[in-house]
């Protein structure tokens, strides 16, 4: 039996990391806004953000404190890596619905169809291993900022289409 290669890429961006990304990001959303959830759309930011390398050193040399505006500063010093989100956002959609198809399944996410709310069901999780843990603690991160805006200003900010 012939072993099928893995890329890097493939053992990261799959739906199984991607909904303990999701999981995570509405976990810090919740705690930061607590009684409030984070909407469907907003989900949708978090794999174009933390499945990228430099966009992730970005969220975790910004201090949880100072927010999205100072995270989209200092993305914006380059343009294109502020333009290339939407991009990311784009080419990530199958995932992210994927990995909110796994979420579900495995109970870390409820959704309200009657109101597109998402809820990070309360479990205890294994810590994430040490190469995934900054991912895992940007997407909270991320949650944390967005719970601070109206839901539509996260992508006019990062100048996302929703």
């Amino acid at each position: 039996m012939a072993h099928a290669e893995i890329s890097a890429v493939g053992l990261v961006q799959n739906p199984a990391f991607g909904s303990l990304l999701l999981w995570s990001f509405g976990s810090g959303f919740q705690a930061e806004r607590v009684g409030d959830l984070p909407v469907l759309t907003q989900f949708f930011l978090v794999l174009p953000l933390v499945l990228h390398g430099p966009t992730v050193r970005t969220i975790r040399s910004t201090n949880q404190s100072s927010g999205l505006a100072k995270f989209i500063s200092k993305l914006a010093e380059e343009r294109e890596r502020l333009f290339a989100v939407h991009d990311r956002a784009l080419a990530m959609r199958s995932l992210t619905l994927e990995s909110m198809a796994a979420g579900i399944a495995t109970k870390l996410l409820s959704v309200d169809y009657n109101t597109a709310a998402v809820r990070s069901n309360e479990v205890k999780l294994p810590p994430p291993p040490d190469r995934l843990k900054h991912h895992v603690a940007s997407a909270e991160k991320l949650g944390r900022w967005l719970a601070r805006l109206p839901p539509n200003q996260g992508f006019s900010l990062l100048q996302v289409e929703p």
